[in-house]
Formats: C-alpha cells, sequence, structure tokens
C-alpha cells in the first residue's frame, strides 16, 4: 500500500514537473519572439546600421537623427525599393536581428516559427491590411 502510495506521489510529481517545464518554455519562448520583432535599440543603433551603409550614403553618423537611422533602417530591408516591407523582406529582417541577438552560433529561426513572427508582424502593425507594412506602419511600431 504505501509503495503504491508513493508511486503514486511520484507520478504526480513527474506529469507537474513535466507541466511546468513546458509552461516555462512556452514562456521563454514567447518571450524571445517578441525580442526577435522590431527592437528600437536595434533599429537605431548607428554602429550597427552605418557599418551596413558604408558606402551607400555620404553623410556622417554624428549628424543623423534617430528618424533618419529608422528610415535607414527600413530602406536596407526594402530589397526590392517599392517602400513597402512584405513577407520575405520582413523574414530576412526578423532572421538577421535573430543573428544579431544570438551571435555568430545561434541556430536558425524554424520555418513555422518565423511565419507566426512574420503574421504576428503584420496582424499587429499593418494598420491598412494591404499585407506589407510602409514606412509609416514601421516607424508607428517602434514608438
Amino acid at each position: 500500500m504505501m509503495a503504491s502510495r508513493m508511486f503514486s506521489l511520484y507520478l504526480l510529481f513527474c506529469l507537474l514537473s513535466a507541466f511546468l517545464i513546458s509552461v516555462a518554455e512556452e514562456h521563454a519562448e514567447e518571450s524571445h519572439q517578441a525580442n526577435i520583432r522590431l527592437d528600437k535599440n536595434l533599429v537605431q543603433d548607428k554602429d550597427h546600421i552605418m557599418e551596413h551603409l558604408e558606402g551607400v550614403i555620404d553623410k556622417p553618423e554624428s549628424e543623423m537623427s534617430p528618424q533618419e537611422l529608422q528610415l535607414h533602417y527600413f530602406k536596407m530591408h526594402d530589397y526590392d525599393g517599392n517602400n513597402l516591407l512584405d513577407g520575405l523582406e520582413l523574414a530576412t529582417a526578423i532572421s538577421h536581428v535573430h543573428k544579431e541577438e544570438g551571435g555568430e552560433h545561434s541556430q536558425a529561426m524554424k520555418e513555422e516559427e518565423l511565419i507566426s513572427l512574420i503574421d504576428d508582424v503584420l496582424r499587429d502593425d499593418d494598420k491598412n491590411n494591404d499585407g506589407y507594412i510602409d514606412y509609416a506602419e514601421f516607424a508607428k511600431s517602434l514608438e
């Protein structure tokens, strides 16, 4: 009888532990996903942006306002030059942020996770529901 009760308590403990680990992992993933989205600090990181704009613009970084940095960050990810960020351009930007945050040894983001993040960005920030993020929507998302 005592062994049966101990086994039941052990089983309950294992189930509770598995549940708590699952909840903790889910929370950590949600927290990580929120951080991967467009981080205002990264968008305004002069050194990071200037590194990508080397040879593209002539204006010294000391003369750039935060709004100019945001615009250049936006334009850096607008690969087709239509002044809109589509899903593929958002995927590239999100993957870039993921790599920057994780360092050179970070694992590539899972496709499902990336798709979910893009869907979240479009749902939250695409105010006119055209399937793109224009510069005004981009800037508003950073406020």
